[in-house]
Parts: C-alpha cells; structure tokens; sequence
C-alpha cells in the first residue's frame, strides 16, 4: 500500500467514525428559550405610578423575564389604550393594565384576550371586561378609613359643627367615587359634613391653583382631603404658606406626602400599596406560563395602610430607598402573599 493510498484509507476511517457516532453525540445544542415578556401600561405616568413600576419591574428582575411598563405621559385613556394595543401587536406573552376608566377598557381587554393574550388589571376596577383578576385595596373602606381617622385627628373639635371640603382629581372615575362614598359613610352621624366632591384636576399646577381656590372660599373648613396622589403635597405646600390652622388628610405615600407628615403639614396619609400592584400580576402571569398555575379568580386585596406623624418614620424608608423598599416589600409578600390564588375573593362591592 502506498503512502496515498495509506492517507485515503486514514481519512476514510475517520469519516465513517463521525458519522457513526451516535446521535446524542452529533446533535446541536438547543438554542436557549427567550424569556417571556410581559407588558404592564399605567394610566398615567407620575410619582405614584412611579412605584407601580418599580414593583414590576422587581417582579421581572427577579422571575428572569422581561418586563416593558410603558404609560402616557397625561391622563389620557386613548394615548394609554394605544399603547396597550401596539403590545398586543407585538405579540408579548401577557399583558397587566390600569384600566382608566374602567367602562372604556372593556373592549381594549376583551380584544386582547380574544387573541389568546392573558390580561391582569390592577388598580382601577374594569370589572365587564372579563378580565380574571384584579389588584387593588378597597376603595370604599379607605375612605371610611380616612373618616375615622379625621375624627381621632380632631379629637373634642369634632363635636362641633365643621365643614371638611373634598376633593377629587377626576370626577365620575368609580375608585375615586367610591373613596368619597367611604369618607361620608365613615363621618355620618357625627357634626362634620362633608362637601361634594370638588374638582382639582390632575395636572399639578392647576390641582395646586384648585385647592388655592376651594381654601380661599372655606375659610372656616376644618379639614381639607384630597383624594388622589398630588393632593396632599399641594395642600401641604398652601397650609405651610397659609399658617392654617385646618388639617390635611389624602391619599398615597410619595415622598412630598411623607413630608409633609414629617412636618406637620398633613395629618393623615392613606397607602394602598402600589409597589405591590406592580409586583404581584406579574409575578401571577410567571406562575401562570411558567408553572401552568391558574391565574387567581377575583380580586387580590393588597391592604391599605394609615400612615400618620406617629408611624411615618417606619415607611419612610421602605418608600423612598430602593434597596430597602425592594427588601420589606419581599419580606411582606413572604408573610402575606405566598399564594395568591388562595387570597382572591370576589371584587368588592358597589355600596
């Protein structure tokens, strides 16, 4: 045998071994699966639906898929129902929304879910379109927490007769009705009355200019409660100029509300978890594609919570540190939110 003929047979018996290896052998590595995305649209984008945010995306930094929030810059249904419908074009895994008013989004919704897409509300109520779940504390209940906690503000001056002007950012929205509703029910029978619901708008200078001028007409009020998120930093803001001597109660814990707290310019501060209602539908949609449990049936309750210059110092932190905040709210979800199918319950009732 020459030396060619000798190579030739070398490369030959290499050949063969190569293709005689078995298939385990030969097969190509799969390529790695894309993680799921999930789309969460705000009704607005501001210092409240800030930590709705950031609670979703901790969802999806700590799930391993990713998360696109995404929300009009004004409070705008229709800016907001586009870009919820350019992700359903996109063909994301799951959707989450704050649905703004909830009459309007049924349709966007139920489009959605036709298409195969599941869809998880949070916040605002949209209780026709079908969607299986919602995330959100009871409307109507905080508002009686906010009368009673005016009352124990108020101390003996609440057996006088007084007046406490309401306001409200964006009259007929249902969460905000049923927050006044609340407020009336819980200061019934006593000598307080409550104004109907004024409104202050939503933009921050005409909210400011607002209260200005209901403040100005009421100078005998004895309690001014506002009902969205930039209520109270703008009341704070006109009772520290104003030296008044009446009290400041609202809604949500952003920063400039917590100060206000600090510094006596308000009085009583109602929370109702929005960093939860980032985290827990995303988290629900993970458990859903991913573990193939069922998504929760009704209405997840995350809590409301009564913040006032007693106990502001122990959220303070939680609310306005990210690392921290990221740490208490994981070591709440633990103690109170470990399965969240068992925790839904019907939506709460119209009162």
């Amino acid at each position: 045998m020459t030396k060619l003929d000798r190579i030739a047979l070398s490369c030959a018996l290499v050949l063969a071994c190569a293709c005689n290896k078995p298939a385990a052998e030969t097969k190509e590595t799969p390529a790695a699966k894309a993680p799921l995305r999930v789309g969460y649209v705000l009704h607005v984008l501001n210092d409240f639906t800030e930590s709705i945010k950031r609670g979703a995306v901790d969802a999806g930094l700590a799930l391993d898929v990713q998360v696109d929030v995404q929300g009009p810059a004004g409070s705008s249904a229709q800016d907001a129902i586009g870009i919820f419908e350019g992700m359903v074009q996109r063909r994301l895994d799951a959707l989450v929304v704050v649905p703004s008013p909830g009459d309007v989004w049924v349709s966007p919704i139920r489009r959605a879910m036709k298409a195969g897409l599941p869809v998880l509300t949070a916040n605002v109520t949209s209780a026709q379109s079908e969607s299986p779940t919602w995330f959100g504390q009871d409307e109507y209940q905080s508002g009686v927490v906010v009368a009673e906690s005016l009352l124990k503000a108020l101390g003996e001056r609440a057996k006088n007769p007084g007046r406490v002007v309401a306001g409200i950012c964006a009259p007929g929205l249902s969460v905000l009705t049923r927050r006044y509703d609340g407020l009336v029910k819980g200061l019934a029978g006593s000598e307080l009355k409550v104004t109907e619901p004024r409104d202050v708008t939503v933009p921050n200078t005409t909210n400011y200019a607002a209260w200005e001028s209901l403040i100005g007409a009421n100078p005998d009020a004895v309690a001014f409660v506002g009902l969205c998120s930039m209520d109270v930093p703008n009341l704070a803001k006109l009772k520290g100029r104003s030296k008044g001597s009446w009290l400041v109660l609202g809604y949500d814990l952003n920063q400039q509300s917590l100060d206000a707290l600090k510094q006596s310019t308000a009085e009583v501060l109602v929370g109702q978890h929005p960093y939860l209602q980032g985290y827990l539908p995303v988290r629900a949609l993970v458990e859903h594609l991913k573990n193939k449990q069922p998504l929760p049936k009704g209405w997840v309750d995350v809590g409301t919570e009564v913040i006032t210059r007693e106990n502001v110092e122990q959220v303070y932190a939680r609310e306005t540190e990210r690392e921290l905040g990221r740490k208490r709210y994981a070591e709440l979800m633990q103690a109170s939110f470990v399965s969240l199918a068992s925790l839904a319950k019907p939506l709460p009732a119209e009162k």
